[in-house]
């Protein structure tokens, strides 16, 4: 099997992000990043499928800025085959999926697999764009995935309106990996030693037959704003019997709530 898994660095979950000044951008100078924690679990899910399958490969892609050098570093540390680097900086999901569409149009993989979100935007818009500019079916936020031994078909599981939807799904495919598929694996020292031994392909959208164009974003974000502040909560200093007493009385007269 050809497999494909795609990544993309993200801060990290417990970085204070604050909106830059001009309300137009993010304070992102200093904050920690990580390699997208959903898309921890398709990497992981990469790896399972070339041991059911030897003599699969697999390649690794992201789009970013010179920063996602800390992706390439990751996927060779866990012993990914080949990593694809496409230089696009402050690139867009719709931009990064057109990017990456064209790469993987070069390989042919028979299956995709991505996070089922970026953790940074939340957008779920990368995956879908992806299995649209590959005219293949894409599956979702799955959390069982099983390839059939012939390698032409897929069972996957996911999560369905508090309960569980089984799909079937012909190859080549995208899915979309999400929490409960897998534990990910941790790099030995041995493998972030020999990642620094390994060479990226790296690649511009020009180099993919990608113009300036191409790349402008669908979506303009005109303003970052932190939420709202919680007003302070209500502390009540009283003997047990008269707590309750007071609380029912405030749940009841102020917050109107019973």
């Amino acid at each position: 099997m050809k497999i494909a898994v795609c990544l993309k660095l993200v801060p990290s979950t417990t970085a204070d992000i604050r909106p830059a000044a001009d309300g137009k951008s993010l304070q992102l100078a200093g904050v920690e990043t990580v390699v997208n924690p959903y898309d921890e679990y398709a990497l992981e899910a990469a790896l399972k499928l070339r041991e059911t399958f030897p003599g699969s490969t697999i390649m690794a892609l992201t789009a970013g800025g010179d920063d996602a050098t800390k992706v390439v570093l990751h996927a060779f540390s866990l012993g990914v085959d080949a990593v694809t680097q496409i230089k696009a900086p402050n690139v867009s999901a719709r931009g990064a999926a057109l990017a990456i569409a064209s790469a993987l149009k070069e390989i042919a993989p028979d299956i995709v697999l991505c996070g089922r979100q970026a953790i940074d935007d939340d957008q779920w818009e990368f995956p879908g764009a992806l299995g649209e500019l590959l005219n293949a079916p894409h599956v979702t936020a799955v959390f069982s995935l099983t390839v059939s031994p012939d390698a032409k078909k897929i069972v996957c599981k996911r999560r369905f309106n508090r309960d569980d939807q089984t799909l079937e799904a012909e190859l080549p495919a995208v899915v979309t990996c999400d929490k409960g598929l897998n534990d990910p694996r941790a790099a030995t020292l041995k493998g972030r030693l020999d990642a620094k031994k390994k060479q990226p392909a790296v690649k511009t959208p020009a180099d993919l037959g990608l113009d300036e164009a191409a790349l402008i974003p669908a979506l303009r974000v005109e303003k970052y704003s932190p939420p709202p502040q919680k007003a302070p909560g209500k502390s009540i200093s009283l003997p047990p019997a008269e707590a309750a007493r007071e609380l029912v009385n405030w749940l009841r007269n102020e917050a109107k709530v019973i």
